[in-house]
């Protein structure tokens, strides 16, 4: 058997992944509810600063006087002495305010409940104060620790505080003052992994002080104990992150096969890698940076072979060179793009063509930090003038890389939406994949044959057939296909947010803000758009302009934070009755800045799309409102399919009962009066709307409330719950139940509860 080792690794892998599937790792409990005040002991194994803050990481977390492990804390500390900071490997005693972590509530969230799963962080300590500390600690981790603030310091006088904070994420693996414009900008790039330590820099550093060694009078083995040692070090420094953890593997099998004279093989070495992370944390299985930094490597190893020309010869001349790395993004996009479809829902298309620039331009990045910061360290002015030389060239690349992101972005198609496939099109593009790897290992098996290798026959796919089975795979993942009418409440907290789809694709929001969600725009609203493969939003209608209603829409809005980058808006709907305040004016302002049509509703408009009709009942023309509330849209939508089968809603912002009052005579005086089948809670369920005139002569199926969990305006009332009982109304509250998605198709309703 080849690469038994290698088998049997990949066995393992297999067996833990379908372990999992079957056997999800049970929660942890814990006697205290969210918010209560504990005293807890601790070890300390990790630290970082933000935002004038202290951060601990505490493992072996313990009640005071029990012997029970409770697991791993974050500790914020904020009003911290410097000179009573722990030490790393300390033992400390902390006091704060115990704090879980929340699990998602719509499709496309960030589920940072699983995130911390994976890392066997349980929960979070704000508001922290230590009571007491140990004089026990370690010094390996403690001097770590303070070789990277040394060399963190050198990058901050060295560098501007924007080339700093990549400097430091690039070199050092701190993340923590990442400068967010950059992080987005590389992000929605595709190269980002310009920011996790991996085999280049292991490479880079590990090969370069091993070759030094071997220039010595030091034995090959001392060399390659010595240059190990050196990276596990530089691994721990860093974090030791999933790509930084293989890359030191690998690293260590290479120098320990070229000590012990036998073939290093890449893959083998990858595997055993992935064996020594699962043992430790098999949640890792489901971490996008553990995925697609194995996936890198697997594509390198067993794709790019695929796709290479025969009689390539990689090491002469530049155009073999560039197919030959041509080739081997095309081997890594086929392992990562159902893995960024799945994490991200968007593939960035040109990050092909920029990892051809940027990849290479990354080891004189690498070079010109390193002596940043060892001509940095030399205590005087000609270290420090060749250490800002160096910062220099770093800051050239670094303006070339922001530079080329930005103008691949402009082109067409740079943000290309897929939404998140379903897990049987992934199953299909890895049957694809796999089937193209048989094929080509069984060619080169029967081109060996002596019956081809004596005519020099060379047995394979064409690479026509090759590129139309992997265009037809990616085409197959990519497709959306829309059955019906989707109607989506999406759990935006103390706020509202419609999401509607047409059978034609047609897409629009009514709403999209929230009072109890920072950023709800850039951490709920956009993540739910992309996870659905959406691009474009046809309208957007704003029923009024309170902050629990806009604050989302307005951050796609603005250019200056990205937010809504790759979601294009085609017009906004408001009421013609708004007040023109200062909400008004900046929302009329960002329209014209980013060239979307403002329009303004009044009773009696219609708005039609394929197979759906929105009515506007409330304001009527001249109504003069004496707040917000009082001016909000009232829309009727009616879904009416090719058999003249009807589903009607009622969105009803936060209107009050005069606009109730108002939108009922307008049912009352159509020809051909229907019930509401779904009916949106005016006001999040406040009794001061509701009433139940306008719920009587609607009479809906179904009522949805959207408020947030502990709101502190008790919303939703009794009055208003025992109006939509009184009609026999089901009623779901988002804070319950998460997003609510209602899928209508020939006159019926399903309805489907995120939780």
């Amino acid at each position: 058997m080849r690469r038994p080792l290698c088998c049997i690794c990949v066995a393992f892998v297999a067996t833990v992944f379908l372990y999992l599937s079957l056997n999800p790792l049970p929660q942890a409990e814990y006697p205290w509810e969210d918010g209560s005040r504990v005293t807890l002991l601790g070890e300390v194994y990790q630290k970082e600063y933000k935002e004038e803050q202290l951060i601990l990481y505490l493992k072996h977390i313990k009640l005071q006087n029990e012997p029970q492990n409770l697991g791993k804390a974050i500790c914020y500390i904020k009003d911290f002495d410097a000179m009573q900071e722990p030490k790393m490997g300390s033992t400390v005693v902390v006091e704060g305010a115990v704090s879980f972590f929340d699990e998602t509530r719509n499709p496309g969230e960030f589920d940072i409940k699983k995130y911390y799963q994976i890392l066997g962080v349980d929960f979070r300590i704000y508001k922290a104060q230590i009571c007491a500390l140990s004089s026990n600690y370690s010094i390996y981790h403690e001097t770590l620790c303070q070789i990277r603030c040394h060399f963190e310091y050198i990058f901050d006088i060295v560098l501007s505080p924007k080339d700093a904070s990549i400097m430091k994420a690039m070199v050092l693996g701190n993340k923590t003052e990442l400068d967010a414009a950059s992080k987005q900008l590389f992000q929605r790039s595709g190269i980002a992994h310009i920011f996790a330590i991996s085999g280049l820099h292991i490479t880079l550093l590990g090969m370069g002080l091993f070759k030094i060694l071997r220039k010595t009078w030091l034995p090959q083995m001392f060399c390659t104990v010595i240059s190990i040692g050196v990276m596990i070090a530089y691994g721990d420094m860093a974090g030791m992150s999933s790509s930084a953890h293989r890359a030191v593997v690998m690293f260590g099998m290479q120098l320990a096969a070229r000590n012990f004279k036998r073939t290093y093989d890449m893959l083998t070495a990858l595997a055993v890698a992935a064996v020594l992370i699962l043992v430790e944390q098999p949640l890792y299985l489901y971490h996008s940076g553990f995925l697609l930094s194995f996936g890198a490597i697997l594509g390198l190893g067993c794709m790019t072979e695929i796709f290479l020309p025969e009689q390539l010869d990689r090491k002469k001349g530049i155009t073999n060179k560039m197919v030959s790395s041509l080739c081997a993004s095309l081997g890594i996009f086929l392992i990562h793009f159902p893995i960024m479809l799945c994490t991200y829902y968007t593939f960035p298309i040109y990050s092909f063509m920029l990892n051809l620039v940027i990849i290479p331009a990354m080891t004189i990045v690498m070079l010109s930090g390193i002596l940043c910061l060892g001509f940095g360290s030399i205590p005087f002015v000609l270290g420090l003038g060749v250490a800002k030389l160096a910062g220099g060239v770093c800051h050239l690349l670094l303006l070339v890389f922001e530079l080329l992101c930005t103008l691949s972005l402009k082109l067409p198609f740079a943000d290309w939406i897929v939404g998140r496939p379903a897990n049987w099109k992934i199953c299909l593009f890895a049957v694809s994949v796999l089937y193209l790897y048989m094929m080509h290992h069984y060619g080169k098996h029967c081109s060996k044959m002596e019956k081809c290798a004596g005519r020099g026959m060379i047995i394979g796919l064409p690479h026509s057939l090759k590129a139309m089975i992997v265009l037809t795979a990616v085409a197959m993942v990519s497709s959306c296909q829309i059955d019906g009418t989707t109607l989506a409440f999406i759990d935006v907290g103390q706020g509202d947010c419609v999401w509607i789809e047409s059978e034609k694709g047609e897409h629009f929001l009514i709403d999209g803000g929230s009072t109890s969600k920072s950023k709800i725009g850039e951490y709920t609203i956009v993540p739910y758009l992309k996870y659905m493969g959406i691009s474009k939003v046809d309208a957007v209608f704003l029923t009024h302009l309170d902050s629990d209603h806009i604050s989302g829409i307005l951050e796609m809005l603005d250019s200056s934070i990205g937010v809504g980058e790759g979601i294009a808006i085609g017009r906004i709907c408001i009421s013609d009755a708004v007040i023109e305040d200062e909400v008004y004016e900046k929302l009329v302002s960002m329209c014209r800045r980013k060239e979307v049509p403002l329009y303004r509703l009044k009773t009696g408009d219609r708005i039609k799309a394929y197979g759906l009709e929105f009515e506007v009942l409330h304001p009527a023309d001249k109504y003069e409102a004496l707040s917000r509330n009082a001016y909000s849209l009232v829309l009727k939508m009616t879904v009416r399919d090719k058999q003249n089968q009807s589903v009607t809603a009622l969105f009803t912002g936060d209107v009050e009962a005069d606009g109730e009052q108002a939108a009922a005579r307008v049912l009352a005086a159509a020809s051909h009066f229907e019930e509401i089948d779904i009916y949106k809670a005016a006001h999040h369920g406040s009794k001061y709307s509701n009433t139940a005139e306008l719920i009587a002569m609607a009479n809906p199926r179904l009522a949805v409330i959207s408020c947030g969990e502990d709101n502190r305006y008790g919303h939703p009332h009794t009055e208003a719950i025992e109006n939509f009982k009184n009609v026999g109304s089901e009623i779901l509250i988002t804070k319950d139940t998460g997003a609510i998605t209602i899928k209508i198709k020939s006159g019926n309703c399903k309805v489907d509860k995120w939780r």
